[in-house]
């Protein structure tokens, strides 16, 4: 506490706690979402112990400190059940007291008594006393007036200005997590007055939250092959695009199948193995070296196959119409239980840690799916994107460093780059509209003098030629809409218009239209009355799309 504050109140205890034992407690109404009966509570600075009392009456396991010695002789005078509970300490110097490790720390007026360059470590303190999952609640003014150029009251108490956003990050930085924020009036009812509430929840696991453990994974893990980086890889792309693949299969528990990542994988490998030039990936890798990537010579020969049949592209086209020959379909087979075995043995296994305390994965064999803390698919889900580009850039680096400088990382950054299918790539669905379509999907008027396909999202956004996500338009639409997203109010309203396009492509290209939506709905089978179904997908997708990545959004002028 800073010094001339700390004397204010020592001079002052007996006025202050009459005061404050008259008034109805400003954070009192805030307990029962942060703290639960049989919790053990410290309240750090904890004056004349009012708050104490409503906790002692909530059923919870309450201690205090609080350094002014007048306060704490007045707390101790009028309630009994404090001696052995409340005893002399201050922030940033708070120490274990009465052992530490409670359920739940209250921190109410207190730390916009700590000089600024003391709030880091008095921050720092509250969470030392904290047990894993601990509760933290916390007020600060929000307003106060009267305090001159240096913060301090015309009693010479300091206010150290602290927003509500500067502390949020503060404690997130330190491993906590924000639940709940409320603003209210003085409790004393002063004029001009006003405080701001947080509740906090210290994060399982120490200081490292699951974006932390994502960053730690990426950066500082080490690495033998890409293996890692493409597993991250394909989870964030599957987070953003296939969401639904996603399913919770038991508390604060998600789990993605395997089967998914692999194909993810497949297309991140190919053009890497495809490539003129030898690219290693994994140390020590060359070829003629007898501990090569696993699955390097099964998808080498799947890559011959299709070396005059239009190579990635061809391949994912011919596999998803259900076009495969019964080589290909042999080879394929066997790249994918390779790449099953490498995710499982490799990154699965090692990712974060090979201690099962550091691991963040683990591998259901009988369901053949890999799980993880919904912490961190929450993370990959709001932040995918940007995890995306993080990882193709490191996995550009580490391919560098695995050659020995011998390819540059922007080369590798070309392969790693390239898109199954290119964007201007929509050869099946402009043969069939170029038969049956007759209108714009999105102005409602006749496409008699040609048309374009547009992309529902953008592929610049998802880089997805899906059927479902192709449309016909006029040409003129097709440039005003550009980059944007439509409106959900466009698309409940052109709704049976673009089911019908879909029924139109479904015709044409059964196996094709059902594997791509099924990817996106997360089925095995599209239902007798898929329309609904997945026409929802696709406006779930739009709408968190412009949420996520900020999209403008469009209707037609």
């Amino acid at each position: 506490m800073d010094e001339l504050t700390r004397q204010y109140y020592e001079t002052h205890a007996a006025e202050i706690a009459d005061r404050y034992d008259s008034a109805a407690s400003g954070v009192a109404k805030y307990f029962p979402p942060a703290f639960a009966q049989g919790m053990r509570v410290l309240d750090v600075g904890a004056g004349s112990s009012h708050d104490m009392v409503a906790l002692r009456d909530m059923g919870c396991d309450v201690y205090g400190v609080e350094p002014c010695e007048e306060l704490r002789g007045h707390a101790l005078e009028h309630y009994a059940f404090l001696r052995g509970r409340l005893e002399p300490a201050e922030l940033p110097n708070l120490g274990q007291p009465f052992g530490g490790h409670f359920d739940g720390v209250l921190c109410s007026a207190v730390l916009m008594h700590v000089p600024r360059e003391q709030i880091f470590d008095a921050a720092f303190a509250i969470r030392n006393v904290l047990k894993e999952n601990g509760r933290l609640l916390l007020s600060v003014p929000l307003r106060r007036p009267n305090l001159d150029d240096k913060h301090r009251d015309n009693h010479g108490r300091l206010f150290t200005p602290l927003r509500a956003d500067y502390l949020q990050l503060l404690f997130e930085r330190l491993g906590f997590q924000l639940i709940g924020t409320w603003r209210s009036e003085d409790g004393l009812d002063r004029e001009g007055y006003s405080w701001c509430t947080l509740l906090f929840q210290r994060w399982h696991g120490g200081t490292l939250r699951p974006l932390d453990q994502i960053e730690s994974i990426l950066n500082r893990d080490r690495k033998t092959a890409t293996y890692k980086l493409a597993l991250f890889r394909a989870l964030s792309e599957i987070a953003v695009t296939e969401f639904e693949q996603a399913h919770w299969v038991e508390e604060e528990t998600v789990a993605i199948p395997v089967d998914v990542i692999c194909q993810r994988w497949l297309s991140y490998y190919w053009p890497l193995f495809a490539a003129s030039q030898f690219i290693p990936q994994i140390r020590g890798e060359t070829q003629t070296c007898q501990m090569p990537v696993r699955f390097r010579a099964s998808l080498t020969e799947l890559i011959h196959c299709y070396e005059k049949n239009g190579g990635l592209t061809g391949f994912i086209l011919d596999y998803r119409k259900g076009l495969l020959s019964q080589r290909a379909k042999m080879l394929l087979a066997n790249v994918l239980e390779q790449m099953r075995r490498t995710i499982v043995r490799g990154p699965v296994t090692y990712a974060g840690g090979s201690l099962e305390s550091g691991r963040i994965f683990r591998y259901n064999s009988h369901r053949c799916e890999i799980r993880m803390n919904a912490a961190i698919w929450h993370e990959l889900s709001l932040l995918g994107h940007w995890i995306q580009d993080a990882v193709i850039l490191r996995w550009a680096e580490l391919t560098e460093e695995i050659s020995n400088k011998q390819i540059k990382a922007s080369e590798i950054i070309d392969h790693l780059l390239t898109t199954p299918i290119p964007e201007r790539d929509v050869a099946d669905a402009r043969e069939i509209y170029a038969q049956q379509a007759n209108e714009c999907v999105w102005s409602e008027r006749s496409l008699s003098r040609g048309f374009e396909v547009d992309h529902v999202i953008p592929f610049s956004l998802w880089r997805n030629n899906d059927l479902w996500n192709l449309l016909p338009v006029l040409p003129v639409v097709n440039r005003e809409k550009w980059n944007r997203l439509p409106t959900r109010n466009l698309l409940m309203r052109r709704k049976d218009r673009i089911v019908e396009c879909w029924g139109n492509l479904r015709s044409a290209y059964l196996h094709r239209f059902d594997y791509e939506a099924c990817q996106l709905v997360g089925k095995d089978s599209l239902p007798g009355s898929w329309q609904n179904l997945v026409f929802q997908a696709v406006a779930e997708a739009v709408e968190v799309t412009a949420i996520q990545r900020g999209c403008e959004r469009w209707e037609p002028s």
